[in-house]
């Protein structure tokens, strides 16, 4: 069997099973590429190697594209299209050093304050779409990619509840909303009607003068202007600027640094931070709480607190 109808059997499989593996097909495409459309008994240790390791110094990417090779030969191996796996069996695993953009309060103003300031107006409604998105990205926690899905249909606007449909892993879930949003939202949607409405209900809330979807590009080139506009930038030596999806990460830290300073049972809450930002499990939150100075700090507060009463009952 070639390569190539391996690589598609394999992405079939796994995508009936949920999985999006958007970045493991892009890994194995490129793959098919570089070793060549061969039957996959011809693949070679040394061709898996090399695709692995690259051109440029070992990164996290290169465990990445090991990983994927891996998973790729068991699923071939249990299936009898080959006999044993031609990938090495160590690679190489580099510590994560990418770490998400904490926007604060000030920034986020200064972001939706430059939606008031475009260059170029491609839309009457332009500078209200960027700054309600920018708004509900942050006020509701939600990916880029689900805020541009939404649909006139999913938000609820008298009850307050968006509804999300196959984001990732192809899950679904209802985001509750604030008043303070509702009436931005409400505000924007009594404007999106001057907008055509292609598909009734069911067309784009977040419309282009068309009435059709953003689209991500779009979205990510504006974004990188109103970045520029707010002077907000990592250190020129850092790989990556804040992206939009930073967004979510800064509400998730906001939220937790507001429970911390409410007094909060933050540990029993933590779950339900969990389920309102989509994930399957309170592990996968903890990568969007990057620890900040102030979350630190409320941090620092309740242990001492905690420790001063564990001084006082052993005193009693």
């Amino acid at each position: 069997m070639i390569l190539s109808v391996c690589v598609a059997i394999y992405l079939s499989f796994n995508r009936s099973l949920g999985k999006i593996y958007r970045n493991e097909e892009r890994i194995l495409r490129s793959f098919v590429r570089t070793v060549g459309d061969i039957s996959v008994a011809s693949v070679s240790h040394d061709a898996c190697e090399a695709f692995c390791r690259g051109s440029g110094p070992a990164t996290r990417y290169t465990s990445r594209k090991h990983d994927t090779l891996r998973s790729l030969f068991i699923f071939l191996v249990t299936r009898g299209h080959l006999t044993t796996s031609p990938l090495p069996e160590r690679c190489r695993v580099l510590p994560r050093t990418f770490k998400p953009y904490i926007y604060s309060q000030d920034e986020i103003q200064r972001l939706l304050d430059a939606t008031s300031q475009p260059k170029k107006v491609h839309s009457f409604l332009q500078h209200t779409t960027f700054r309600t998105l920018l708004l509900l990205l942050y006020g509701a926690g939600l990916r880029p990619s689900e805020g541009l899905r939404l649909r006139c249909c999913d938000v609820d606007l008298e009850d307050c509840v968006l509804t999300i449909w196959d984001t990732k892993c192809f899950k679904s879930r209802l985001v509750p909303f604030g008043s303070a949003l509702a009436q931005e939202l409400k505000s924007y949607r009594r404007q999106r009607q001057r907008l055509p409405f292609p598909n009734a209900e069911g067309s784009a809330f977040f419309a282009t003068r068309t009435g059709n979807r953003l689209s991500y590009d779009r979205f990510s080139k504006v974004f990188r202007q109103l970045r520029t506009r707010a002077g907000i930038r990592r250190p020129e030596t850092d790989r990556y600027q804040p992206r939009p999806h930073d967004l979510r990460h800064a509400f998730a830290v906001h939220r937790l640094t507001s429970w911390y300073q409410e007094g909060a049972d933050v540990q029993t809450l933590l779950p339900l931070l969990s389920t309102y930002l989509g994930h399957v499990s309170v592990e996968a939150t903890h990568v969007y709480l990057t620890m900040t100075p102030e979350l630190l700090h409320e941090a620092l507060l309740r242990f001492e607190q905690y420790m001063n009463n564990e001084k006082e009952n052993a005193h009693d």
